[in-house]
């Protein structure tokens, strides 16, 4: 089967993890939702999948928490980094460079797959595409661990809009110089995960910066694949 020619990597992300330092520790939320989910199982058998997995600090802590830790990112210097933590740490991971919208996994392989801020970061035609990838690659029932920008986020008054919740050019806020983005309000949630997965929780995250003037503000969904059929 001819496999359609669609990229959904920005590569403003390349010159972005070039010239910015990274985080290198996860999120509680995430750390919550393996823990949860994972920590009382037997951790080497379990596959965990990260989509836009950036320098590795999600990898990291589960290569730390001896899960079978998968990472795939577009840019050729964010696994480059990640690798390199790895092996800094004795740590094994395994991590490619590679296009989320086809990934190169077989159907029902994984656990779980991560996605942290790595799909807001596509429009909603390619995002269609990437859940449907990530509903392949996961075992029935297997988890699903989305955080993503919700609508709330301050990105100014100087942006482009290229579609609907969909922005590039942002010159203000956290996103500024970060290409594209798409905002998720709370009403469409539910169409854009809910064709692909059973939608378990949407909880809100919101925070500010400078004083109270920017709001960051993400929406952490957790979903399990459906079964075929339902």
């Amino acid at each position: 089967m001819e496999i359609e020619n669609i990229k959904s990597w920005d590569p403003v992300w390349e010159k972005v993890f070039s010239q910015n330092p990274w985080g290198k520790y996860p999120g509680e939320s995430l750390i919550r939702f393996v823990a949860r989910n994972f920590y009382k199982l037997n951790r080497p058998a379990v596959k965990i999948l990260e989509v836009g997995c950036g320098p590795g600090a999600n990898i990291w802590y589960l290569a730390k928490e001896h899960f079978d830790a998968y990472g795939i990112d577009g840019s050729d210097t964010a696994i480059k980094q990640a690798k390199e933590r790895m092996v800094e740490e004795g740590l094994n991971a395994k991590l490619i460079v590679g296009d989320i919208i086809h990934l190169p996994y077989q159907d029902n392989f994984f656990d779980a797959v991560i996605d942290v801020e790595c799909l807001c970061c596509n429009n909603l035609v390619n995002s269609t595409k990437i859940y449907a990838e990530i509903n392949r690659v996961l075992k029935l029932r297997g988890k699903f661990y989305s955080r993503t920008f919700s609508d709330k986020l301050f990105i100014g008054k100087n942006y482009k809009k290229a579609g609907e919740n969909e922005y590039t050019d942002i010159t203000e806020g956290p996103l500024a110089g970060k290409g594209f983005v798409r905002l998720t309000p709370k009403n469409v949630i539910e169409k854009t995960y809910g064709n692909h997965f059973n939608i378990i929780s949407v909880d809100e995250l919101d925070w500010t910066q400078d004083n109270a003037n920017i709001m960051i503000s993400e929406w952490v969904i957790i979903a399990e694949k459906k079964q075929a059929g339902v």
